[in-house]
């Protein structure tokens, strides 16, 4: 087992399922980004929401205002697919319990999402989850996987973590970070936190172990056997 100060969680199919059609979202946001001109040469970022703001900060260069309407609508096909997808997502039965059963043991939760807070709030507005600290995309630039995210909600909990630490080497890591995309896992690896991928099924599961999970889960429930 772990002995961990913190554990920080991902959301969206990590603690509940939100059901979000990203390939669809992708597609839209370039069809967007193409529509204003910007060369597809230009838009590398992997993350919708990057790729709108490097697509606006080329336009911008030429012409600041045709970029803030490309930011505004790009932004707003990500926003509008993530609200009506928070309107429905629910929880499963075990995160209540789990994160409750975390808090009193003594250990700090903390929400890491790319998401925004408005559509977090409508979630937790239908289902009350406990959370030490929320750091979502309204509350830090850059968003992770970039570190700088991590540490902010870190930050929130009161903890510090070493910029050049290793990768965790020992049961004594101060948190763990629990995600379903590889990119958590690397992030994680990369502060020296625990990384735990949240697995939907078996194709998901093999990316996380591939990119270097420490433990993958099927149910949250699960880290109460690994975390203390």
């Amino acid at each position: 087992m772990f002995r961990v100060e913190a554990v920080l969680f991902d959301f969206d199919g990590t603690l509940v399922a939100l059901e979000i059609d990203f390939p669809l979202m992708r597609r839209r946001v370039n069809e967007t980004i193409a529509q204003f001109g910007v060369p597809p040469q230009v838009v590398t970022a992997p993350f919708s929401w990057e790729r709108i703001e490097q697509a606006a900060a080329w336009l911008a260069r030429s012409d600041p205002l045709k970029a803030k309407v490309l930011e505004r609508e790009g932004k707003a096909i990500i926003v509008g697919m993530e609200e009506k997808a928070a309107q429905v997502a629910v929880p499963p039965d075990d995160v209540l319990p789990t994160l409750l059963t975390l808090r009193a043991r003594g250990i700090k939760v903390g929400l890491v999402t790319r998401n925004s807070m408005r559509a977090v709030q409508t979630v937790l507005r239908r289902h009350p989850l406990p959370f030490d600290a929320i750091a979502t995309r309204d509350h830090v630039r850059p968003l992770k996987p970039h570190p700088a995210h991590l540490h902010f909600a870190l930050k929130l909990l009161g903890l510090t973590i070493d910029a050049h630490c290793m990768p965790f080497a020992s049961r004594q890591a101060k948190a763990a970070f629990v995600g379903d995309h590889p990119a958590d896992v690397q992030v994680a690896l990369r502060l020296g936190l625990v990384p735990v991928g949240k697995a939907q099924d078996d194709l998901t599961e093999n990316a996380l172990w591939r990119s270097g999970a420490f433990l993958v889960v099927r149910k949250v429930s699960e880290l109460l056997h690994w975390l203390m």
